[in-house]
């Protein structure tokens, strides 16, 4: 393993922000932001113990979100010390190609009766005929962070997307009457290309659109980075912007980059020519990573090994990992710090063994 500067093919750009189409559509739909989500928790998680000796008590989701064949469970990113979770899901392709995009999930873990939490559909402002519309945001989103305001969306292929929780709007309820129906046809749409297969009650009823992006240059060709996941940490006192690859056996070893956050904007900082140059590359990691946490000089990454295997934890440094084999469920996600605390989190993917859980960091 090694560690080279920053190499140019690992320069993020930030494309212009979306803010007036943004509050266009803030002027048409109310805007409620996270606690308008918060007031409106409409599904209960359980929690229930975690196979894995890493693994501390967690919940799990309800019954048809447990299960899904359509929405996977990706990224996690924790808030107000870990009391407050965001998980994200991608939706698998169906007919036609076509796909409902990615989401967030917000949950509450200190809700009456045990964990709730309400799906917020991702979507991307469009012009379309002069008038701004939505469209989803078809991204893996295997990784999620949240700094400040800003929640910061892994994009396999492009980069990193930014959307800001203030934001979040309230779907219209469904309007009984032509005119109503003509003029939200496009936002009915958008509402039923999202559903989740199981009727109306499954619509999302709030959505987040994407403000900007930090893109990778599509010039780089092969060798350009995979956002596979991302986190945001504290290293030498300053947050980074900690993004890895995902990579099989026989793929290209993986990599870990680290980049700079500005601490006042929570948004990856930029230069003097509008470029975010990464602090470290990080060579020859670990396969099948699939989440990296770092605080300090301390580093947790996840590996998974399949739907019927247990997933790995590794702790150490970007050049001396220690392997613990086998002590996270099957199918371990993305990691994130609860700070201030001492806990992980993570989230896993399968259906039927869907669990996010904390891992006591002070034991591995």
């Amino acid at each position: 393993m090694g560690l080279m500067g920053a190499a140019p093919t690992f320069t993020l750009r930030p494309t212009r922000p979306r803010a007036d189409a943004v509050d266009r559509l803030r002027g048409r739909l109310p805007a409620v932001g996270l606690d308008g989500v918060l007031a409106d928790l409409d599904r209960a998680a359980t929690a229930c113990p975690v196979p894995g000796e890493a693994a501390a008590e967690g919940f799990t989701w309800d019954e048809q979100d447990r299960n899904d064949p359509g929405w996977w469970p990706q990224g996690v990113a924790t808030m107000r010390s870990g009391t407050l979770l965001l998980v994200s899901w991608y939706a698998r392709r169906g007919r036609l190609l076509r796909t409902p995009g990615s989401r967030i999930t917000v949950v509450d873990r200190t809700a009456p009766g045990g964990p709730r939490y309400r799906h917020v559909l991702l979507v991307a402002p469009r012009r379309r005929l002069g008038i701004v519309v939505m469209g989803t945001v078809p991204v893996h989103a295997g990784g999620i962070a949240v700094h400040g305001d800003h929640v910061l969306v892994a994009d396999t292929r492009r980069g990193v997307r930014i959307f800001r929780l203030g934001d979040v709007l309230a779907l219209p309820q469904d309007s009984s009457g032509a005119a109503g129906k003509a003029s939200h046809g496009w936002l009915q749409r958008l509402r039923r290309s999202a559903g989740s297969g199981s009727g109306p009650s499954r619509d999302h009823a709030y959505v987040l659109p994407e403000l900007m992006a930090y893109r990778v240059p599509l010039r780089w060709g092969p060798r350009r980075l995979r956002h596979s996941f991302l986190s945001i940490g504290d290293v030498e006192g300053r947050p980074n912007l900690v993004v890895g690859e995902y990579r099989r056996k026989d793929d290209p070893p993986p990599r870990l980059v680290r980049y700079p956050v500005d601490p006042e904007t929570g948004l990856p900082a930029v230069d003097a020519h509008g470029r975010c140059a990464a602090l470290a590359v990080h060579e020859d990691q670990p396969r099948r990573m699939q989440g990296a946490a770092v605080h300090g000089s301390t580093w947790f990454l996840t590996a998974s090994a399949g739907p019927k295997s247990a997933g790995d934890l590794y702790r150490g440094t970007p050049d001396r990992w220690h392997r613990h084999r086998g002590v996270l469920p099957s199918g371990p996600e993305d990691l994130d710090w609860s700070r201030p605390g001492e806990e992980l989190w993570c989230v896993t993917e399968w259906p039927g063994r869907r669990w996010v859980f904390p891992i006591p960091a002070d034991r591995w």
